[in-house]
C-alpha cells in the first residue's frame, strides 16, 4: 500500500473524531419530517413490517431479490385492491415512490 493511500483513507469523513460524535437526537425522530414520510405514494397503502414481525421470506418486486425473514421491510398496495399485496425492500420502495413522484 502506497504512502497516497493512507492519506486518502484517513482524509474519510467517517474516520475524523467529530463524525463519530453523539446522533442519538438524530435517530430519535423528534427533528424534522417523519423517516417514513418518503414512504408514501398516493393511491397506495403502505404498511411497515417490523423484523419482529417478519415471519417469512418474501421477493422483492422491484430488485427481484429476497427479503430474508426477520428484515424489516414494508407492504404495499393499491388502495382499492388488497389482492395485490407486495413485500418491498423498503430503499426499492423509496426508489419506486421517487421515480413516481418524478414522472406526474
Amino acid at each position: 500500500m502506497s504512502k497516497n493511500s493512507r492519506r486518502k483513507r484517513a482524509t474519510r469523513p467517517w474516520q475524523h473524531p467529530e463524525a463519530m460524535r453523539d446522533i442519538s437526537d438524530l435517530l430519535a425522530g423528534g427533528l424534522g419530517p417523519s423517516a417514513d414520510d418518503d414512504l408514501e405514494l398516493p393511491g397506495y397503502e403502505v404498511r411497515r413490517i417490523d423484523g419482529e414481525r417478519s415471519l417469512k421470506s418474501y421477493v422483492c418486486p422491484e430488485c427481484g431479490n429476497t427479503i430474508p425473514e426477520g428484515e424489516a421491510h414494508v407492504v404495499v398496495w393499491p388502495e382499492q385492491d388488497g389482492d395485490l399485496r407486495r413485500h418491498w425492500h423498503r430503499h426499492c420502495w423509496r426508489i419506486e415512490v421517487r421515480r413516481s413522484s418524478n414522472a406526474s
